[in-house]
Formats: structure tokens, C-alpha cells, sequence
């Protein structure tokens, strides 16, 4: 039997092995974002049942991660979009209105991080910080289906895991 590997080289670095709640797994690397709305380390996080990473979420992740600047533009649009649309959904208070109407290089999230799903078509890019009263205390989120934006989440309810 081979043995199992804690690590996996990435076309962008290398991945660590850690263990998830409820017996699943984690995965942990990062990259480096230059050039557009965000710059630095961003973590990426692969949520796996078995201690290995299929393909199709290595495929997955790595497309998105080669263009990580035009989802993290693409995700910021969206969330000013879809915060604009739905204020009562999202809870926009009146004192929050100058927050929705700064423009997408300034408006308010920050500390952007990808999770991944093992043999997911849907993976999500979380903000970990945002002046909104609703990005306390795990920050917003936006889900997406391959490379399409489909929902604003808002994570109060949400459970942190520290990898």
C-alpha cells in the first residue's frame, strides 16, 4: 500500500494535509494576488472525505486560481450588487448607504480566501473582513457554480475552523 502523501504540489505552491471536523479533511496552500483590487497571500482552503485531492477539484481550483484577479473583481461586484438589490435581505442599515455606494476599489471587504469542495462544481471566495455590520463576526462570502457567482452569504451563523 502506498504511503500517504501530507503534501501536494500545486502549479502555485504546496498544499498541507490537516484534519477537518467530523473525520474529513483540509488542505492548505496559498497565492500571491498582484496587480488588481487585492494584493498578497491569499489561502486556499480544499475540503476533502479522504486524505487526497481528486483531480477534478485540482482542475477546478487551478483555473481559478490562474485568474484570481478577475474573480476577486468579479466577486466584489457581486456582493455590491447583490447588498444594493437586497438591503432588507442582507439587513443594509441607512448608516451603511455611503458603504454601497463607494466604487469596487474601494468598497469594503477584505482578507479574500478561496474553500474548496472535493468533486464540487461549487466552491466559494470568502471576504474574512468587511465594514458592514453583516460581515461580523466571519465576514461574506460568495458561492459559485464553476466560474458563475450565484449567491451572497452571509456566515453569523457560521462555525470557524482554524486549519
Amino acid at each position: 500500500m502506498p504511503a500517504i502523501s501530507n503534501t501536494y504540489n500545486s502549479q502555485f505552491g504546496e498544499f498541507s494535509l490537516g484534519e477537518g471536523p467530523e473525520n474529513d479533511f483540509f488542505w492548505t496552500g496559498s497565492i500571491d494576488a498582484t496587480g488588481g483590487l487585492f494584493s498578497g497571500n491569499i489561502p486556499i482552503c480544499i475540503f476533502t472525505k479522504k486524505s487526497l485531492i481528486p483531480p477534478v477539484t485540482i482542475e477546478l481550483m487551478e483555473l481559478i486560481a490562474s485568474d484570481i484577479n478577475q474573480y476577486l473583481e468579479k466577486s466584489v461586484v457581486f456582493i455590491k450588487q447583490t447588498l444594493t438589490a437586497q438591503r432588507d435581505r442582507y439587513k443594509i442599515k441607512e448608516t451603511e448607504d455611503d458603504l454601497l455606494s463607494l466604487d469596487i476599489g474601494h468598497f469594503p471587504v477584505d482578507h479574500p480566501e478561496l474553500i474548496f469542495w472535493e468533486d464540487s462544481n461549487e466552491w466559494m471566495m470568502r471576504f474574512a473582513e468587511g465594514k458592514f455590520e453583516i460581515c461580523d463576526p466571519l465576514g461574506i462570502s460568495v458561492t459559485y457554480k464553476l466560474t458563475d457567482p450565484i449567491s451572497v452569504d452571509n456566515l453569523e451563523d457560521s462555525e470557524y475552523i482554524d486549519p
